[in-house]
């Protein structure tokens, strides 16, 4: 028996779109887990808006006598 092409592709959609949801329901499970250990917590910023322009001030550079 042949497979069709059209019924592999339409396989292929529905895991990966069964995968996406599984994906967004563990991270949202994940997110009231950390609530649930730390509610006082805020919400960390995954990337800055602008460029910082201040400078580094965690490097300390010693010079060698």
């Amino acid at each position: 028996m042949k497979t069709s092409p059209l019924i592999i592709s339409l396989f292929i959609a529905t895991s990966l779109v069964a995968c996406s949801n599984t994906m967004t329901g563990l991270g949202k499970d994940l997110q009231e887990v950390g609530k649930k250990m730390d509610p006082q917590a805020k919400p960390v910023e995954t990337a800055p808006s602008a460029p910082s322009t201040k400078p580094n001030k965690d490097v300390t550079i010693t010079p060698v006598k």
